[in-house]
């Protein structure tokens, strides 16, 4: 039997972890003590990529947008070199 690990779960592991520790630098980052998590951002995040196009489709009837942003703290960080190694040690 092959002990193969899947990268899916490697994914998923990163993901939930910048998920669950971007929720809850978020939240630290408003009490006095803990501004360091936002990494100098606001609103406990930083901004690293935004990409948008408003709008891409108006129709008066249908309005279709796109936009992406990639906004990270330290909490969302710690979460996602938790979620590494946790994948390591499975």
């Amino acid at each position: 039997m092959r002990n193969r690990k899947s990268p899916w779960i490697m994914l998923l592991l990163i993901l939930a972890g910048a998920l669950i520790g971007g929720i809850a630098g978020g939240l630290l980052a408003k009490y006095p003590g803990f501004e360091w998590i936002s990494l100098g951002g606001t609103n406990g995040y930083r901004e690293l990529l935004a990409f948008s196009m408003n709008p891409l489709v108006d129709t008066h009837v249908i309005r279709l947008s796109f936009e992406f942003a990639l906004r990270v703290n330290a909490g969302s960080l710690l979460g996602m070199i938790l979620g590494i190694i946790l994948y390591t040690r499975m």
